[in-house]
């Protein structure tokens, strides 16, 4: 004779709970990398603003499209950050650089590596950018290119629902 599981109607309702508040903590990420000047960077040490990371290639003509995109939303918010990450590990530093400086990039750039890709998994295309909100969970991915207009409101859509949670 199989025994019967009895939940009781109470458990069920903070089981739920408790599945919500360990599924958003575990959401929090946080990786290293060094950036093409060499300095070492932590997401960790912008928390507390919003950052978006932008899967990139130099060959792919939509990256170059929304780059001057990036660098504005990068330069004129204060509470945000753009973390460029190249995907290309055969390309020179050197040609690396100076395809940063001709297309005026305002943001920290750092290579690929494994500790971004664990975290953040791999890019299905590109531009693949994926928002980091100020508490570092990832809450959207977005394949393709995106523009200033639509970080601000990807932004702004993010502290709405944050708000109206609260």
């Amino acid at each position: 004779m199989k025994k019967r599981i009895k939940i009781r109607f109470i458990q069920v309702p903070l089981l739920l709970i408790s599945l919500v508040l360990l599924s958003s903590s575990a959401l929090a990420v946080d990786f290293s990398f060094t950036d093409t000047e060499g300095k070492s960077h932590k997401l960790s040490q912008y928390q507390g603003k919003w950052v978006v990371v932008n899967f990139w290639a130099t060959w792919c003509i939509p990256c170059r499209k929304e780059i001057p995109d990036l660098s504005d939303f990068h330069s004129e918010n204060d509470d945000a950050v753009v973390i460029g990450v190249n995907y290309e590990p055969g390309l020179k530093d050197a040609r690396l650089k100076k395809f940063m400086a001709l297309y005026l990039v305002s943001y920290p750039v750092t290579r690929v590596n494994d500790e971004i890709l664990q975290v953040l998994g791999e890019p299905r295309g590109f531009p693949t950018t994926i928002l980091i909100d100020p508490q570092s969970n990832v809450v959207k991915k977005h394949f393709g290119i995106v523009t200033h207009r639509g970080l601000n409101e990807m932004v702004a859509e993010y502290e709405s629902k944050s708000a109206q949670g609260k």
